[in-house]
């Protein structure tokens, strides 16, 4: 499956970002969400499917080139609404992550961060060396 539309197979919504990791030594930026659902659906929709959750799943961007951080300067701490890429060159693609921070007068912040690089995948922590691919 094409890194676009296995994006489109991952259902986050009501879920939150409970930390991101930059892996300098493995080249990899790491999202860790509380669950993570798959959409099966022929026509994309979640429809509470929940057979293949992954409970404290990773979401993992490999073959970092750059990270940009938008002007907030702040990190997820809550909702991710949706994570896309765009193609920009055979090997490489713009991840799009567009999430939410609520600071300490529980105001909510959205925020974007864009990655640049080369495929992505999950980890389920009960199998944490297994690559999921599709």
């Amino acid at each position: 499956m094409n890194t676009i539309d296995f994006l489109k197979t991952l259902y986050l919504g009501d879920r939150y970002c409970t930390k991101m990791v930059i892996n300098g030594i493995d080249n990899n930026f790491e999202i860790h969400i509380n669950c993570i659902s798959r959409i099966r659906d022929i026509l994309g929709k979640w429809n509470f499917y929940t057979t293949e959750d992954i409970e404290n799943g990773i979401i993992v961007i490999d073959g970092v080139k750059k990270i940009i951080f938008d002007q907030s300067g702040l990190l997820p701490n809550d909702e991710i609404y949706d994570i896309y890429a765009k193609q920009i060159s055979h090997n490489l693609y713009e991840f799009t992550i567009e999430a939410s921070h609520v600071d300490d007068n529980s105001m909510t912040h959205d925020l974007t961060i864009k990655v640049i690089g080369e495929s992505v995948y999950l980890i389920d922590p009960k199998k944490p060396t297994m690559k999921i691919i599709n």
